[in-house]
């Protein structure tokens, strides 16, 4: 003997019964409505970039370096080398 399958509920359906409300433009126009803030993050979302596109942005990076042909660090790196270099001096 088989089971009868469940049938869903109408329990969580909406019923709208009053049509007098905002259109849909008028609540897009509301910046504090629903669809509003919804549209608004989904703009805000952040978008991930293609493969493609990292490695444009790794090489416009490497070409346009301005500290091309320098070498990296800051004071403690310069300090690093000069002492380094009083050593091989000596």
């Amino acid at each position: 003997m088989s089971r009868s399958k469940k049938k869903r509920s109408n329990a969580n359906q909406l019923i709208f019964e009053d049509e007098t409300g905002p259109n849909k433009a008028e609540r897009f126009a509301n910046p504090n409505s629903y669809e509003a803030r919804k549209k608004r993050a989904m703009k805000d979302r952040k978008k991930n970039r293609s493969v493609y596109q990292k490695e444009l942005d790794k090489q416009e990076a490497a070409n346009a370096g301005d500290d091309q042909g320098r070498p990296k660090g800051g004071r403690l790196a310069d300090k690093i080398r000069k002492m380094n270099a009083d050593k091989k001096a000596d």
